[in-house]
């Protein structure tokens, strides 16, 4: 069935506009409108997060501080059922725990307080098995090129490298079960072919049962 709290199918929308058309979205969890950006390392996920949260100083939630590891994309789910969607469908704060990926061990708490939205970014943020908590979901994507690139202007760099393999067959394994893509209201070309940013809006297919 089509998403109703998804726009009529348009293009060419810019990321401002985009941002603009998600206070309009069904909220799901006890009234807390929680905004999913997935796709690839290197798309471009935390940058568009910042662009989408700033204009309306909504909280983010970054998967990459939830991982348990290099090996932990697979177990996101549980992970934010237990720490994210449960616990701000009963109303009350997301609680989670950082890891720290120097110890590789999990640290302290953390609590982002139920609001009006809240941006959830990271790989593996949109799973079919939460599609009932989602306002909208966001599928962000790059050439491979422009991924690597990035991926190699990081910071973290030399840490990720020797997983940067063993990651994307993750992503692989990840995207090819659940085909999240198909499930996303919301297309970010990051560039396009001409070199900008496009937004496409289409009707998603139904979640995978």
């Amino acid at each position: 069935m089509p998403d109703p709290s998804v726009p009529a199918p348009a293009t060419g929308l810019t990321v401002g506009q985009l941002a603009a058309l998600l206070p309009g979205t069904e909220p799901h969890l006890a009234g807390v409108r929680l905004v999913a950006l997935d796709g690839r390392s290197g798309s471009g996920k935390s940058w568009l997060a910042g662009q989408l949260a700033g204009p309306i100083g909504a909280p983010v939630i970054h998967l990459e501080d939830l991982y348990p590891g290099w090996d932990g994309l697979a177990r996101t789910g549980e992970i934010l059922a237990d720490w994210v969607t449960g616990p701000l469908g009963r109303g009350q704060p997301a609680r989670w725990r950082r890891f720290d990926w120097e110890t590789m061990a999990y640290a302290e708490w953390h609590t982002t307080e139920p609001a009006d939205m809240i941006i959830l970014e990271g790989c593996g943020s949109i799973r079919a098995g939460l599609a009932a908590a989602y306002a909208a979901r966001i599928w962000v994507e790059a050439p491979a090129a422009a991924r690597h690139q990035r991926l190699r202007a990081r910071p973290d760099w030399p840490a990720y490298q020797p997983f940067a393999q063993q990651w994307a067959r993750d992503e692989d394994r990840l995207y090819q079960a659940e085909q999240t893509p198909e499930h996303c209201g919301f297309v970010i070309e990051n560039p396009a072919p001409d070199g900008t940013v496009r937004v496409s809006v289409r009707r998603p297919a139904s979640p995978p049962r």
